[in-house]
Formats: structure tokens, C-alpha cells, sequence
């Protein structure tokens, strides 16, 4: 008898606090758009990624499927430093799988024949724009 009353008792416990660690990663998650979070935990619904997911709609149509694409970003967010160009440029490849985006600083970029600038203008000798979108540009690769 006692042996199930201690079974009870550690599973009800655990229910427990189950249901609070649910409760707080709920909570903390519904809060997304209110409290500024570093690249790590960006999720869809945060500012910084409803503002990529923008300006890659925008870009979308003027890039031809298949294309070669340079990505360029600033590197800090809200006032602190951090390498969250990368992980801005990683979101920007999951929301354009139909072009082979590259970021700018690698050696792949010097065979791009499109480049985006994500609030970040680029040179104009070497870049062509070809449209300025909300968050950024679109440019063509010079020769």
C-alpha cells in the first residue's frame, strides 16, 4: 500500500511539474514579439524575422529560380554587437529555396550574378540596383 501511495505521489509530482515547465515555455514563446531576443532564439512572429520574411517576398520575383545570389547584412541588431548577419543570412536561405544564396563574404559570392543588401547599401560600381524593397535592395552583379 505504501509503495503505491509513493508511486502516486512521484507521478502526480511529476505531472506537476510537467505542467509548469510547459507553462513557462508557453508563456515565454507568446511573448516572442515583445521582448528583443538575440539570432539564437529568433522564431517566426519576432520583429527580426517578420522584417526578412518581407523583404525575401519582395525579392522573390525579381530573381530568377536557380540564380547564384550573394547575401549582405549589417552586423548588429538593436544596438548590440553580434553574428547575427549569419544567422539573418541562414534565415534568408530557408525563406528563398528556390535560389542558391551565398553569403557575401565567402568565395562563392564571386561567382554571384544577384546580390541583396538587407539594410545594407551596397557599392555603386560594382552593383546595379534593381529595386529598393522595404528592409533592403536588390542588385545586379557587374562584371
Amino acid at each position: 500500500m505504501i509503495r503505491k501511495l509513493l508511486v502516486g505521489l512521484a507521478l502526480l509530482w511529476a505531472g506537476y511539474a510537467a505542467l509548469r515547465e510547459l507553462n513557462s515555455a508557453v508563456t515565454g514563446y507568446d511573448l516572442r514579439d515583445r521582448r528583443p531576443a538575440g539570432p539564437l532564439q529568433w522564431r517566426f512572429g519576432m520583429p527580426a524575422v517578420g522584417d526578412l520574411a518581407r523583404f525575401a517576398a519582395g525579392a522573390r520575383p525579381l530573381l530568377p529560380p536557380g540564380s547564384r545570389v550573394a547575401f549582405a547584412s549589417t552586423r548588429t541588431t538593436g544596438g548590440r554587437a553580434g553574428d547575427d548577419a549569419f544567422f539573418r543570412y541562414r534565415w534568408a536561405a530557408y525563406l528563398l529555396p528556390e535560389v542558391d544564396l551565398v553569403a557575401a563574404g565567402s568565395p562563392a559570392a564571386a561567382e554571384a550574378d544577384y546580390a541583396l543588401g538587407f539594410r545594407l547599401l551596397l557599392p555603386a560600381p560594382r552593383f546595379e540596383l534593381i529595386a529598393t524593397l522595404p528592409g533592403g535592395s536588390v542588385y545586379r552583379v557587374r562584371r
